[in-house]
């Protein structure tokens, strides 16, 4: 395994939000992750796509700082993990937040003012702007003063990501935001990620669904332990990067043209 380089060799890369050295993550001695040379552009919009336990979520917790590598190291804008952990935007996948707990819709946005809060500090004015504005991005204005066991699935996954947008991060993760999502819920979700590429900000993806990778994302990386293909989805969405991911179970699947939707 090549050894990861110094801090010194990633400081002109600024043109990548994320790079990946030789990462490799083990749980009780068994691999999750392994080996894995990854980089992500900045201002990209970037799925992480693979099989159940491939690591997808395992990678993003690492990019994070949340999942230490057993081996290799991770740079944001050419920096270690943890030095710019306020950059980062973390939305987790819905299912994996308790949603009994009694809080309001308004209070899970504000939650992304946080970091910017002193001990003991409340959100200031500017912070309540900020968390109206994200609210209305993700459809959920109206319903800011509901609790949030009291509205659906796909709501509640819009109000992590109006969390998110209250931090203000130059690099949101978000695990699979499409999951649970109704068809209101997706297309706003395709909304705030075009608005966070115009702002020339980075999204980094797990995405479940494979036929609509063309139509999500620009960039994909594709992992089943290890790193199978990564890169622009016109070059690397194809049946060969597909089957080496998924196996014979990719077989019977239509692979899209990221041009025109047609079938190749």
């Amino acid at each position: 395994m090549k050894r990861a380089g110094s801090h010194k060799e990633h400081l002109d890369r600024l043109d990548l939000a994320i790079q990946a050295e030789n990462v490799t993550v083990a749980y009780d001695g068994q691999p999750v992750l392994w080996d894995i040379n990854l980089e992500i552009p900045a201002g990209s919009v970037t799925a992480v796509i693979g099989p159940n336990k491939a690591g997808k979520t395992t990678l993003l917790k690492t990019m994070l700082g949340l999942v230490k590598p057993s081996a290799g190291r991770v740079y944001v804008f050419s920096r270690p993990t943890m030095t710019l952990k306020n950059d980062i935007g973390w939305v987790p996948e819905r299912s994996s937040v308790d949603w009994t707990f009694p809080t309001t819709v308004q209070d899970v946005a504000l939650m992304g003012s946080y970091n910017r809060l002193r001990t003991g500090g409340r959100p200031k004015k500017t912070d309540r702007e900020l968390a109206e504005e994200a609210l209305e991005k993700t459809g959920l204005l109206e319903l800011r003063k509901k609790p949030v066991s009291d509205i659906s699935r796909g709501q509640q996954q819009r109000a992590l990501i109006a969390r998110a947008l209250v931090q203000d991060p130059r690099i949101y993760i978000m695990d699979e935001p499409f999951f649970s999502a109704d068809e209101e819920s997706e297309e706003i979700i395709l909304n705030v990620l075009e608005s966070v590429k115009k702002a020339g900000k980075t999204a980094i993806i797990a995405h479940h669904d494979i036929l609509t990778t063309p139509r999500y994302f620009d960039e994909a990386a594709f992992i089943n332990v290890r790193k199978i293909a990564s890169g622009p989805v016109s070059e690397v969405f194809n049946e060969e990067t597909l089957k080496a991911t998924y196996g014979s179970k990719i077989s019977f699947i239509k692979i899209l043209s990221p041009e025109n939707g047609d079938a190749e």
